[in-house]
């Protein structure tokens, strides 16, 4: 039986106003690592305006009622803080790294930027060309665009298919008016909450939060809901780039949210098909057959569902062969499940690298925000271990044949449309598309 984890002492309280602090007691290094977390992220974007959330989080520091974003930048910098932020589909981030004397300003630079930003119209508009003008550089990521139409065919028209970075279009189409609504209507305490980490006392960094945050408090509107995801249709979406000389390969399915009970057997099952080098896709792909020198396979799970993917790359000429190769392997894994041999290594690798992912207070600062994020408890962290050695060879079996790629499936194939897409007819209808609308 492997050891449970310990966390350091955890304090947990809700504001008035709404807000959730989580404060973390962690001896050694006086550091503090603060996230703020605002519930919704990307799929709150409305239709057309993709990328709007990731706007708003960058333009929130670019000036205050308090300060412009020069003094915010300069704040930051002198303290020896470091402030970075982040969108994903369900959850808009803000975090900080400090030393732990100068935690009362940090959050005052929080509190300023979730509650009084002013969004002057010179920055967002400055922001907006700069982030334009990135994602058309994406354009020379295949794999980029490969994950971004992935997303796009396996989620269909759910919110969730949208990139949170949004595209050229959606995010040139974003002016002034639709970042100040997004924050008005979005950034409030009760869809928030705080995660502090390091050498302090919870008294004292609940007392600064009260303090700091006093003046955050908007009108109580829940959040919009959300669909649950669905099972996307067979189909293979071929991105055409014609200049490349390999095709990047997605194969993509209907998986769970973070919540579910497959969480830990998924996370098993997909470790042994294409988690590592002694997996079974990279045997068959890469040391049997020399298709393609890395291939993986991964849960990417969210708050109401998830997809299963096999992500890969190869040379044009043998993109349908790679496909045929990870479909095969996968409907293997599905009729015998893995071996006594597979689970325990799977397993032993798991559980011996999930403490390095708790090592920093940033790293727990981040375990912290998606517990509270996705409503789970302390003991996902606690007893990891555990549940992951009580994973067995059944389950493993039944969940590839539940989630696995077997029936309802995209393939997504970005390369030279003459070249491959009629060879990936075997696996469905076949669309194409011009790179340029992933981007």
């Amino acid at each position: 039986m492997s050891p449970s984890i310990a966390l350091p002492p955890i304090r947990r309280e809700t504001l008035p106003g709404g807000l959730r602090v989580i404060v973390a007691e962690r001896k050694g290094i006086p550091l503090a690592a603060v996230r703020l977390v605002l519930r919704g992220g990307a799929s709150l974007d409305p239709s057309g305006r993709s990328g709007l959330s990731h706007l708003v989080a960058l333009a929130a520091r670019r000036g205050t009622r308090r300060h412009t974003g020069e003094e915010i930048d300069l704040a930051i910098e002198s303290i020896g803080a470091e402030l970075g932020t982040g969108v994903d589909e369900d959850a808009s981030y803000f975090g900080l790294s400090a030393p732990v004397e100068v935690l009362p300003r940090c959050l005052d630079v929080l509190a300023e930027m979730a509650g009084n930003p002013t969004f002057p119209a010179r920055e967002v508009d400055r922001l907006r060309r700069r982030e334009v003008a990135a994602l058309a550089h994406d354009l020379d990521e295949p794999g980029v665009v490969a994950d971004r139409a992935m997303l796009a065919a396996g989620y269909g028209a759910h919110p969730y298919a949208r990139s949170p970075e949004g595209t050229v279009r959606s995010l040139g189409a974003v002016r002034r008016a639709d970042v100040a609504g997004f924050h008005q209507r979005y950034y409030r305490p009760s869809a928030a909450f705080l995660v502090v980490v390091g050498a302090v006392r919870a008294d004292e960094v609940l007392a600064l939060v009260r303090r700091r945050f006093a003046g955050w408090r908007t009108a109580e509107r829940p959040l919009p809901p959300l669909p649950a995801t669905t099972a996307p249709r067979t189909a293979v979406l071929v991105v055409d780039k014609p200049d490349v000389t390999q095709s990047q390969v997605r194969i993509a399915s209907e998986g769970f949210a973070r919540r579910s009970p497959d969480y830990y057997p998924g996370m098993v099952a997909s470790a042994v098909l294409g988690g590592g080098f002694t997996s079974r896709l990279m045997e068959a792909i890469r040391v049997n057959r020399g298709l393609s020198y890395g291939v993986r396979s991964r849960f990417a799970t969210s708050a109401v569902g998830g997809l299963f993917f096999v992500s890969t790359f190869t040379k044009v000429e043998t993109t349908a062969e790679i496909v045929q190769v990870a479909l095969d392997e996968t409907a293997r894994f599905c009729a015998e499940g893995p071996s006594a041999e597979e689970l325990e290594r799977t397993q032993s690798y798991l559980c011996g690298l999930y403490p390095l992912s708790l090592e920093t207070h940033d790293q727990l600062a981040e375990k912290l925000a998606d517990l509270e994020l996705y409503g789970l408890d302390d003991s996902e962290v606690a007893e990891f271990r555990e549940r992951v050695r009580a994973v067995t060879p059944e389950q493993c079996r039944e969940v590839g044949r539940r989630y696995f790629p077997l029936d309802r499936r995209v393939v997504v194939a970005v390369g030279p449309a003459r070249a491959i897409a009629r060879s990936l007819e075997r696996f469905g209808p076949v669309k194409v598309i011009p790179a340029r609308k992933m981007v």
